[in-house]
């Protein structure tokens, strides 16, 4: 712990001879509570050694209460059972909440391969339909039934009035 003195002017100069200064408190530094004991304080025995004890050893039980302050006032047990509550609740809706979406992420991956496999499929039937209905294979047909190629330049058919 660091005390904090005061010293006045003839304090200095005793201070700086080597001679004993007083200590004054100042406000920085309140007494000490009186729960604390101090070493040169006796058992009641007259050794003038303390046995530990903050109590007076005149027999009285006398027990002073103090009132709770500080963190262990704010969290006393039910709140904190409470508190352990909340959170596992908390804590288990958001594993299944990530579990769901999981779930639905593995199901939109299982739409999407599908999705991808019938549009391969339909590319093919739709690249099989364009071959079939082109006009090569028109012209190879009409060929095949005995019909003649008019030609690249067919004549203009002109009809007078």
């Amino acid at each position: 712990m660091i005390i904090q003195t005061k010293m006045s002017g003839t304090s200095k100069a005793l201070y700086r001879t080597g001679s004993a200064t007083p200590a004054v408190r100042t406000p920085a530094t309140p007494p000490l509570p009186s729960r604390y004991v101090s070493p040169s304080r006796t058992n009641g025995n007259g050794s003038g050694k303390s046995n530990g004890s903050a109590r007076p050893s005149n027999g009285s039980k006398t027990r002073k209460t103090r009132k709770k302050t500080g963190v262990s006032a704010l969290w006393s047990p039910w709140k904190l059972i409470l508190l352990s509550v909340a959170l596992g609740l908390a804590g288990s809706v958001y594993l299944n909440h990530v579990f769901e979406t999981q779930n639905t992420l593995r199901e939109v991956q299982q739409l999407r391969r599908e999705y991808d496999r019938a549009h391969r499929v339909h590319t093919e039937v739709q690249r099989n339909y364009d071959r079939m209905t082109g006009p090569a294979e028109v012209y190879n047909r009409a060929a095949s039934l005995g019909m003649v190629s008019g030609g690249a330049n067919d004549p203009v058919i002109i009809i007078e009035r």
